[in-house]
């Protein structure tokens, strides 16, 4: 009988390790699956599947999602753009995004998890999986889902490309921002979501410590979603000034939408890594004083468009309150 070498034995002990790890996971999540749906009310399936995957293929993954999602919209890139878009997502934040990733794909249905997560940083585990579950359970609520972050950065980049004047560049960025901060609020309602869910079963401490880390990291991030709002005024100002310019025939002012491209694609790297601490505290005002049900019409109806909003969730709650009680009336 073939010795085997301590190479293969560690295999054997990590597999075996991630086999007992993966039906911990399951076991959870099939426990918190079933508490959210009796939670709040909504009859949603649980996963088909669940991987767990290395750091490598994290990053494949994503991008070849973004790929079809694309390509079955009609937007068709080479291989040398698609390189650099990759190349684009693996740099800065979005590096230390990936680590601590898990994500799934409704067309499979399998929730793919990274294998650095599971080795580094084990307590970040099911409030990450039940994060997932919690964007599970909108899908299967809302009428139409909303474009992903990623997504809505790719198409920006490639349409900003098209831009000859000032006008179409704000019609642009008003379209971009929209999507941008619309993401932002879903992102916080699957946490407001998961919180509620995970306080429910006994994890009160755990959340304590997530919420007080997640508001510590918005009072930090907040200025960026400001920082999107004065691009897209300053751009609009811009325009204004080359109109009346022009009606005085002193010329109008070139713009350099190539700068104005990079600060944008700049801000929503930023965004992207920090879009719960940005959308937790206005949704999760939403989701206390008006459920599942305000989180719906808000997604569909009346996303919060303003950079404001998520600094100061109570002027939003307070624009929201006549949709809502339309709405209520009409049931």
């Amino acid at each position: 009988m073939k010795k085997q070498t301590m190479t293969e034995t560690q295999t054997e002990n990590n597999q075996e390790d991630t086999k007992l790890t993966k039906e911990w996971i399951n076991r959870t999540l099939k426990k918190i699956h079933r508490e959210m749906v009796e939670l709040f009310h909504i009859d949603f399936t649980y996963f088909r599947d669940i991987k767990i995957i290395k750091q490598s293929e994290v990053l494949k993954q994503l991008t070849k999602r973004m790929r079809n999602n694309l390509e079955e919209n009609g937007v068709i890139y080479n291989d040398i753009q698609w390189k650099q878009i990759r190349e684009s997502l693996s740099k800065n934040r979005v590096t230390d995004f990936l680590e601590n990733l898990a994500f799934y794909n409704p067309k499979d249905d399998v929730l793919c998890m990274s294998e650095k997560m599971i080795t580094n940083h084990p307590e970040k585990i099911i409030p990450i999986c039940t994060h997932e579950l919690s964007e599970k359970l909108l899908l299967t609520h809302l009428s139409t889902p909303p474009k992903t972050p990623a997504r809505a950065m790719v198409e920006a980049y490639i349409e900003a490309k098209k831009i000859d004047d000032a006008r179409k560049l704000y019609e642009l960025l008003s379209a971009y921002t929209d999507v941008v901060f619309k993401n932002v609020f879903k992102e916080g309602c699957c946490e407001a979501i998961a919180f509620q869910t995970l306080r429910r079963i006994g994890y009160e401490k755990e959340v304590a410590s997530l919420e007080k880390e997640l508001l510590v990291g918005h009072s930090k991030c907040i200025d960026v979603l400001f920082d999107l709002d004065n691009i897209k005024r300053s751009v609009e100002d811009t325009d204004k000034r080359r109109i009346w310019l022009s009606e005085q025939r002193q010329g109008a002012r070139v713009m350099d939408e190539g700068k104005i491209l990079k600060e944008i694609l700049r801000s929503s790297q930023i965004i992207k890594g920090c879009s719960y601490y940005l959308g937790y505290p206005l949704a999760k005002a939403v989701v206390e004083k008006y459920g599942i049900r305000g989180v719906k019409l808000a997604l569909e109806k009346y996303p919060p468009r303003k950079a404001r909003y998520f600094a100061d969730p109570k002027a939003y709650l307070a624009w929201l309150e006549e949709p809502v009680a339309l709405t209520e009336q009409r049931r």
